[in-house]
Parts: C-alpha cells; structure tokens; sequence
C-alpha cells in the first residue's frame, strides 16, 4: 500500500550509531497504539533487504522496525584503538587513529543491537508496548529465538530458516581463535578481510564470539508463541539440529508450529516469499 509511512531512524547501540526505518500503517492507530513487529536480518543482510517484509507486516497492521547491525549496511562500525595507540587512562574525548570494524558477524553484538532496538521500539508513543512479536530470519532467526528467550517484552515469535549455534566440532578450534585473540596475535584484533570467512556467505564471523552464545539457550527459556519455519532442503545447516530442535525445546512451555517448505534456503525469500508472510501474519494475528 502506498500510504503506508516510511521513515528513517536513527538510534545507538552501546554507543554505535544504528541506521533503522519504521513503517506505519496506514490504518488508524488504535487507542492503545499500534501492536508492534521488530524485524532482524541474518548473516551479511540489510534493512532494505527486510523493506518488503515491512511493508507486508505494515499492511496488516503492524508497526515495524528494520535496521542494519553495527558495521553494516548505513549503521556505524564499531570503534577500537589500535594496539600502537597510546594508553587510555583518562576518561572523556580524546583525538587518535582508531580501527573501523565492518562487517564482521557477531551475535553478542547483534543481539545488543537488536535488544537497544526494542528499547526504542517499545518506548515510542504510538506503539503498544504489550503487543510486541519479533520476526527474524536465517542467522536472525535464532537471535529472534534469544532475545524472546531473555526479553519478556516480546510477545509472539516467528524464526524463518533460523541458524541456532556453533558447530560443537568446532568448539576447541573457535577457543583457540579466542586464545590468540587475547594474546594479540591476530592482527586485526578482530579477525577481517576474510579470515574464518564461509564460502558464499559476505561478512567475516567472530568464531571467538560465536562460540560462547548460544541461540538454543534462548530457546529453552522462551515463554510465549513460537512459529518456526523450516526449508525442508535446508543446506547451509542441518535443520533438525537447528530449527527443528529449537521448536522441540520451545514446545515444551509455550505453543509452538514447525513448517517447511519443499526447498532449500534462499528459495524461501522468492518462490515461498507470500506464502511465508501469510503464516507469519495469520501466526502475529493470533497471538498479538
């Protein structure tokens, strides 16, 4: 709908700059305000990828938030002084070089970013902070999962071809990382450029981080309506150790759907893009 109102944010994570949208119905507000849908890309995505989700939700009825992590997309990078700079041992401003990170896949960090998000989302006048869901998809499918597992604010869930955790295998690799990243030998501090970079995939992931956050621990604390959609040819993880075992856990103390669809991940966003959105708004309608 054309009458639908978009307009740009700005708002700040830990002190990074953030670069967000909000989409308003063209609907008229309800005396309580509009309920209210947080929208969270995954791995290597942007806002203006989520633009057409928005608009969807928006439709319906939704207010809705879009916004790019820190070190992507419009959003500031994270700020950190370089290991020949001078000691910081006094507070307030000081003028040095620093290094800009950027695009680097940090789930602690985005996480953040997507909890200081709700924080403005709930706390705008024509929002009703009681009616709050979050959708999210592929790596944001699981922060979705989290940060309702850890925010009571959040009142319905939908997590779309989520990723869920590290690959244990991999565990004592990613701690090694860490090791060499408190002892100073990587260079960057944070590892960019590609290094520990997925084939196909944009973004360089901070293996240190991942490794000490874990999605599916959101997922056993989740109290509230979970939809869970699946590619059933899922190939970038395996989804009955991802999505699937998140619905099983999330089943267990609130309602919960699992759903797939006949294809693998990236098909959901074009060929299933209507079919999805329309779970998700039947999903959001029942228990916002």
């Amino acid at each position: 709908m054309s009458d639908i109102q978009q307009r740009d944010v700005e708002l700040f994570s830990e002190g990074t700059r953030i670069a967000a949208e909000i989409f308003t119905p063209s609907s008229s507000k309800p005396a309580e305000g509009y309920p209210a849908i947080l929208l969270c890309h995954g791995w290597g995505g942007l806002k203006d990828h989520l633009a057409r989700y928005a608009r969807k939700y928006a439709e319906s009825g939704y207010l809705c938030m879009t916004f790019d992590y820190r070190g992507w997309g419009q959003s500031d990078g994270r700020v950190i002084a370089p290991r020949s700079g001078p000691p910081l041992l006094e507070a307030g401003e000081r003028t040095m070089k620093v290094q800009v990170l950027r695009e680097i896949v940090d789930p602690i960090d985005q996480t953040a970013d997507i909890k200081n998000c709700l924080h403005v989302l709930a706390s705008k006048p024509d929002v009703d902070s009681s009616r709050i869901g979050i959708w999210g998809t592929s790596y944001g499918g699981g922060h979705a999962v989290f940060t309702a597992g850890n925010d009571e604010r959040i009142k319905a869930v939908v997590a779309q071809i989520g990723g869920f955790g590290f690959p244990p295998e991999h565990r004592d690799w990613a701690r090694g990382r860490a090791a060499a990243k408190a002892r100073g030998e990587i260079e960057p501090l944070v590892p960019q450029n590609g290094q520990d970079g997925v084939p196909g995939l944009k973004g360089t992931p901070d293996v240190a981080r991942m490794v000490e956050h874990s999605q599916l621990g959101g997922a056993a604390r989740v109290r509230v309506p979970t939809l869970i959609i699946d590619a059933e040819f899922e190939e970038l993880n395996n989804r009955l150790e991802h999505g699937f075992t998140a619905y099983m856990m999330i089943r267990q103390n609130a309602p919960a759907e699992y759903h797939t669809y006949p294809c693998k991940h990236y098909v959901v966003y074009d060929e299933y893009f209507e079919q999805s959105t329309d779970l998700a708004v039947r999903w959001f309608g029942l228990h916002l």
